[in-house]
């Protein structure tokens, strides 16, 4: 996930662990500042630090970021409703499936040459962070988000069943 803000009149990117380390893993050029703030040290990314923020600030890093469709952009998402959520969510599964229809479709040779393996990693990687961003609307997962991200306040869903516990 990614989060855009201005902080002292300049526009900075938090950018999770978990997106840096994806980004590192795919066939992807990455801004030689974006490495040398991360990848030159030794890092172990696991559920404790993997939703983690790190903060770029220099312009051709935002661009970078900005461009990243993949990378979930928080501030799109975040408001919108569970109905919105899941329209959005049907979409990236269409594109999914017609992107293995067309890889079933390809020759040997056309497979060589085509980018749709990634193209189909990046839209699983999209569809994983939207079922995130409804567990924290929905309070089932607690990230560090920056100080200035203000999550919505959203109704507790009404169980549908309730356990036998629960009746009175």
């Amino acid at each position: 996930m990614k989060l855009f803000h201005t902080e002292n009149g300049k526009e900075v990117v938090y950018v999770q662990m978990q997106d840096l380390m994806h980004l590192n893993s795919i066939d992807i050029p990455i801004p030689a500042s974006i490495y040398v703030k991360v990848f030159t040290r030794t890092i172990i990314v696991d559920d404790s630090n993997r939703f983690e923020f790190v903060k770029f600030d220099e312009e051709h890093e935002i661009k970078f970021f900005r461009e990243l469709d993949f990378v979930i952009d928080f501030e799109q998402y975040v408001n919108l409703t569970d109905e919105q959520l899941e329209e959005k969510r049907k979409k990236l599964s269409t594109k999914a499936q017609e992107i293995v229809e067309k890889w079933n479709s390809m020759t040997q040779e056309e497979r060589q040459k085509s980018d749709l393996p990634e193209e189909y990693e990046n839209l699983g990687y999209m569809l994983m962070f939207l079922s995130e961003i409804y567990s924290i609307k929905y309070g089932k997962r607690v990230m560090p988000f920056p100080d200035f991200v203000k999550l919505p306040k959203v109704k507790k869903k009404k169980m549908l069943f309730k356990r036998k516990k629960d009746v009175k």
